[in-house]
């Protein structure tokens, strides 16, 4: 096989492959595939809603969590004034339905 022979067969093929994708270029509506994917961003979605319940989760994790603080936090010095005001009600109750019988 001589050279100019087989340069016109590579020409011809690089011009019918040039050919082919300039083709596919014009009509872009030919083609089968779009040009994006109708689910590329649900990734950022499922991200979204994990990072939201996850924030739910935890506020309603740490509002508990301080609520129970809260209650059992009570001041020592604060309990012993109640519980001696109640100790002194009780007794002048006591006494006063002594005074009274």
């Amino acid at each position: 096989m001589n050279q100019t022979a087989l340069a016109s067969l590579i020409s011809q093929c690089v011009l019918q492959l040039l050919e082919r994708n300039l083709d596919t270029r014009k009509n872009a509506t030919e083609q089968k595939e779009p040009q994006y994917k109708p689910y590329d961003n649900a990734y950022f979605f499922i991200l979204f809603v994990m990072l939201f319940y996850s924030f739910l989760a935890l506020t309603v994790f740490f509002g508990y969590v301080r609520s129970k603080k809260a209650i059992s936090k009570k001041d020592p010095y604060q309990e012993f004034i109640e519980d001696r005001n109640r100790n002194k009600n009780a007794s002048l109750e006591q006494q006063s339905a002594c005074y009274h019988a």
